[in-house]
Parts: structure tokens; sequence; C-alpha cells
């Protein structure tokens, strides 16, 4: 039959079992959780890429925008300056009553 010692030994031996295999599945959490982050991450940075992108883009076109409408702004200018002193240049006119 077994003896006290073998017993001991069997019950160690589940221990040390159950114990690598507790381990086991705390190390495969943990690798499971940090690969989360990490794809978590990656798809972070590329979100942020594209909102860089997109935000560039808005910017290039209010550039171009914002220049093309300084020129017509002072084209704008000049036309209402020019037609402020063709108004001044000419005589004044009297009305008449009827």
């Amino acid at each position: 039959m077994f003896t006290p010692l073998d017993i001991l030994y069997i019950v160690l031996a589940f221990c040390a079992l159950w114990l690598t295999a507790a381990l086991f599945w705390m190390i495969w959490q943990i690798a499971t959780i940090l690969r989360n982050i990490n794809v978590a991450v990656d798809e972070g940075r590329e979100v942020m890429h594209k909102m860089e992108s997109a935000l560039a883009g808005i910017r290039s076109k209010f550039d171009s925008t914002a220049s093309s409408l300084a020129h017509i702004v002072e084209l704008a200018m000049k036309g209402v300056g020019y037609v402020i002193e063709k108004k001044m240049s000419e005589p004044p006119t009297k009305k008449t009553k009827k």
C-alpha cells in the first residue's frame, strides 16, 4: 500500500501541477491583455495619422482659399474706391420739384 510519505509526494506533485497550470493561465491572460493594448495603440496611431492627414488637407485648402480671397477682397476694394472716386468727381445734380 501507500505509505504516508508516498501520499505526501503524490499530493505535492498535484500541487505542483496545479500551480504550474495556474501560472501558465495567468501568463496567458497577461499576454492577451498586453496584445490587446498593443492593438489598441496601433489603431490609435492610425486614427491620429488619418486625422493629421485630414487636417493638413484642410489647412492647404484653407491657405489656397485665403490667398484667392485676399485677391478678391483687394479687387473689390479697388472697385469700391473707383466708384467712390467717380461719385466724388461728378458735379452735384439739382433735384427738381414737380
